[in-house]
C-alpha cells in the first residue's frame, strides 16, 4: 500500500486575482449567515407581540454585531416612544406612566413646566394644553393627566416631590434600539425602585425609578444570552411573564417590602432574542419545557463556511474583521496561511472556521510581528512566527511530556518487531489549556486458554468510560465472527494501555487493539516504527475518528526524540483524509521521505502493514488468519477434521 504524498496532507486554495486582503470587498459576518438571515426576514413580518427568536450560537461570535446587521437590513419599522413617569395626584404611591411620541420627551417636560407656571398664577394655559397634544396626537391619556395637572395647580394643591415628571428613556433619533444585556442583575433588567430613608422612614418617589435595559430595548431589540439566564433562572419566567403580560413589573428592594409603593408597570413591546450554544438551550429547555413554544423561531449559526461553495466571501468576511480590529492588510502569502489556520480549527480541509474570537486572534498576533518590524503588510512569515510563538508559549506540558521519553520513563519503541504490542494514539485535553495534543501510548496483548472473552483491563480497573467499553466488545464481535462462528475460542486474552493511569474513552483505540489481539493469536511480531489509529465495526470496517492531526504529529514528536529512519509512520483511517491538516515540520518530513501517512479502510489493510504478512483468509493456513485458525483448531481439538476438508476442498 502506498503511502499519502505530502500534496494531500494540507488544504489547498484557490484564490481569486488579489495582491492584498483589502482588494477583497468587505462582507461581515451575517452575509454568511443564510439561516439566520432568513429568521429575521420572517421576524419582521411575524404578526406577533413580543416575539421571540433563539440563536443556536457558539463561543466567539460577536451576536451584538450580528443582530444590528441583520435589523438594519429587515426591520421595516419600529414602534418608538419615549417613556415618563409622573406622580399620581389621586394617590401618591402609585406613579403613572406616560407614552410620549418619539423624541419629543425633553419638549413635554419644558412645556409641562410652562402650564405648571400658568396654572399657578391662574392664567390662561389651554394654549400650552393643546400644543402638548398636539404633538402627542391627542393620546388620551396624557390629555387626562394634563387637565388633572391644571386643576391640581389651580387648586392650589401641592406635590409630593418638585421634581414633577421623571424622563427615564428618551429616543434622539429614529434609530431601532438593540440592547445587549450583559451580567446583569434583576434591577438592571427590570429597572429598580431606590428609595430613601428619613427619620427612619423609608419613602419613595416616582423620581426614584431608574429605568431597565428591557425599558432601554421598548420598541426595539433585547439581546439576552442564555447563560446568564442559567445562572438566575428566576429571571427568565420574570421575563416570560413580562412578554405574555405585555408590561413590565417593577423590581423591588428588600428593604422597601415593609411599606407601599406600586409604580404602574410601563407597556412592553420588544423582540426578544435568546442567544447560546446548544448545550446552554438544552438546559434551559430542562428548565422550563415551554420554551420550544415561546421560541418558535429558531435558527442555527454556521461556525464553518464550505471553501468549495465560495472562497471570495469567506476573504470579505476575513477583510471584515481586519478593517473592523484596525489590523494590516495582509499579503496573498498570510491570506493562504490564515486559511490553513481556519481549516485546522474546522479540522476538514473543505471548511473554514467563523469563529471571530480565534480568527482575530491569530490577525493580532501576526499585526504584532509586523509592527514590531515595520512592516506595512503582514506577510506569510509574520503569521507563521505568531504561530510558533503561541505554540511555544503553550508547549510546556507537551515538553513535559515528551520528557518522559527522553528520560526513558515511558517505555515507547519506535523500531523493531514485538508479538502483541503496538503503539496506540491519543490525545490529550486539559481543563482550562487551550490546546490538545498528541501523546503516544503503548498497548499489550496477551493469549491464553480460557472461554474465548477478551479482558479489557482499563474496563476492570474502572478506567475506562461506556465508548471505550463499547469499543472493545465491537473487538470481541469480529474475533468471535471470524474465527468462532463454528466453534468456540479456546483462548482469551488480555489487553491493557500500559502505562496510564488516568481514564481513556472513546473507540478510535479499537482498530489498534485489534490489530494487537491478531498479533498475539497468531504470535506473528509487530513493526513498531508503525502508529495506529482508527475505529473498527464488527466486520473489520476502519471507521474515521477524531483528533487525527494531533495523534500524527505526537508520533512525529516520539519519533524525532528516538531518531527518524525513515520507516516511520501512522496508520488511519482512509475516510480521515479530508481531516488532514498537519504543520510544517511533519509535512516537510512526509515530502523528504522520512515520514509516511497509511490511509487503511480495513484490518487486514492494517494487519498487513503492520506485521508483513498477507491476511489472507481463515481456510487458507499459509496466511495470518490462517495461522490462527489453525491454532484455535488444534486447541479445540478439530486439526485432523478439519486439515482433511481442506486438503479435499483443495484438490
Amino acid at each position: 500500500m502506498q503511502p499519502l504524498s505530502h500534496v494531500e496532507l494540507n488544504p489547498v486554495f484557490t484564490l481569486p486575482e488579489l495582491s492584498t486582503l483589502n482588494d477583497v470587498p468587505s462582507r461581515p459576518f451575517s452575509a454568511l449567515q443564510a439561516r439566520v438571515d432568513s429568521a429575521f426576514a420572517t421576524l419582521s413580518e411575524l404578526n406577533a407581540v413580543n416575539p421571540v427568536l433563539l440563536l443556536n450560537g457558539f463561543p466567539g461570535t460577536d451576536y451584538e454585531e450580528l443582530v444590528q446587521d441583520l435589523v438594519r437590513k429587515h426591520a421595516k419599522h419600529a414602534d418608538l416612544f419615549d417613556l415618563c413617569y409622573a406622580e399620581n395626584l389621586n394617590h401618591p404611591q402609585k406613579p403613572i406612566w406616560l407614552r410620549l411620541k418619539a423624541g419629543t420627551g425633553l419638549e413635554f417636560c419644558e412645556l409641562v413646566g410652562q402650564l405648571l407656571e400658568l396654572s399657578s398664577r391662574h392664567l390662561e394655559a389651554e394654549h400650552v394644553v393643546q400644543r402638548i397634544l398636539k404633538k402627542q396626537g391627542n393620546d388620551e391619556k396624557v390629555a387626562d393627566y394634563l387637565s388633572l395637572l391644571s386643576q391640581h395647580v389651580a387648586a392650589g394643591q401641592g406635590f409630593s416631590h418638585p421634581v414633577l415628571i421623571n424622563l427615564m428613556v428618551h429616543r434622539h433619533d429614529n434609530t431601532i434600539p438593540i440592547v445587549y444585556a450583559r451580567q446583569f442583575t434583576p434591577e438592571q433588567l427590570f429597572g429598580a425602585i431606590h428609595f430613601q430613608t428619613e427619620q427612619g422612614s423609608v419613602f419613595s418617589h416616582h423620581h426614584l425609578l431608574e429605568p431597565g435595559l428591557i425599558h432601554q430595548a421598548n420598541g426595539g431589540y433585547l439581546i439576552v444570552p442564555i447563560e446568564e439566564l442559567l445562572d438566575q433562572p428566576n429571571l427568565w419566567f420574570r421575563l416570560k411573564h413580562a412578554l405574555a403580560a405585555r408590561q413590565v413589573e417593577w423590581s423591588r428592594a428588600a428593604e422597601m417590602t415593609s411599606f407601599y409603593f406600586q409604580p404602574e408597570p410601563p407597556p412592553l413591546d420588544i423582540h426578544l432574542i435568546l442567544v447560546g450554544d446548544r448545550l446552554s438551550v438544552a438546559e434551559l429547555y430542562l428548565l422550563d419545557r415551554e420554551l420550544d413554544t415561546l421560541a418558535f423561531l429558531r435558527a442555527d449559526i454556521i461556525p464553518e463556511w464550505d471553501v468549495r461553495d465560495d472562497l471570495p466571501s469567506y476573504l470579505g468576511f476575513l477583510s471584515h474583521l481586519r478593517q473592523k480590529h484596525q489590523l494590516l492588510d495582509m499579503d496573498t502569502g498570510a491570506i493562504l496561511r490564515l486559511c490553513g489556520y481556519g481549516c485546522r480549527l474546522t479540522e476538514h480541509q473543505h471548511r473554514l472556521s467563523l469563529v471571530e474570537s480565534q480568527l482575530v486572534a491569530m490577525m493580532q498576533l501576526s499585526d504584532v510581528i509586523a509592527r514590531r518590524e515595520q512592516s506595512e503588510l503582514i506577510t506569510e512569515a509574520h503569521v507563521v512566527l505568531a504561530q510558533q510563538e503561541q505554540d511555544h508559549r503553550l508547549s510546556f506540558l507537551v515538553e513535559q511530556s515528551d520528557l518522559g521519553v527522553r528520560d526513558g520513563q515511558y517505555l515507547l519503541q519506535t523500531s523493531g518487531k514485538i508479538v502483541g504490542q503496538i503503539n496506540g494514539l491519543s490525545v490529550i485535553q486539559i481543563t482550562g489549556h487551550p490546546y490538545d495534543f498528541g501523546e503516544p501510548v503503548r498497548l499489550t496483548a496477551t493469549v491464553h486458554l480460557g472461554d474465548g472473552d477478551v479482558v479489557d483491563i482499563e474496563r476492570k480497573a474502572d478506567l475506562a468510560g461506556h465508548i471505550h467499553a463499547k469499543a472493545m466488545m465491537i473487538i470481541h464481535g469480529y474475533l468471535a465472527n471470524l474465527f468462532g462462528a463454528e466453534h468456540p475460542s479456546p483462548l482469551s486474552a488480555n489487553l491493557v494501555f500500559e502505562q496510564s493511569y488516568h481514564e481513556i474513552d472513546g473507540d478510535s483505540a479499537s482498530l489498534t487493539g485489534l490489530c494487537a489481539l491478531l498479533s498475539a493469536l497468531a504470535k506473528e511480531p509487530i513493526y513498531q516504527h508503525f502508529a495506529v489509529t482508527g475505529a473498527v465495526d464488527q466486520f473489520g470496517h476502519v471507521q474515521p475518528v477524531g483528533g487525527v492531526n494531533e495523534k500524527i504529529e505526537g508520533f512525529f514528536r516520539l519519533c524525532k526524540i528516538q531518531g527518524l529512519t525513515g520507516k516511520q509512520g501512522v496508520l488511519l483511517p482512509a475516510s480521515n483524509r479530508l481531516q488532514l491538516n498537519l504543520s510544517d515540520e511533519v509535512s516537510a518530513a512526509i515530502e523528504a521521505g522520512q515520514f509516511h501517512i497509511y490511509p487503511v479502510a480495513h484490518v487486514e489493510q492494517a494487519i498487513e502493514l503492520l506485521t508483513g504478512s498477507v491476511a489472507g483468509d481463515v481456510e487458507q493456513p499459509d496466511t495470518l488468519f490462517g495461522r490462527i485458525r489453525d491454532r484455535l483448531d488444534e486447541l479445540n481439538g478439530h486439526t485432523v477434521e478439519t486439515g482433511f476438508l481442506r486438503r479435499l476442498f483443495r484438490r
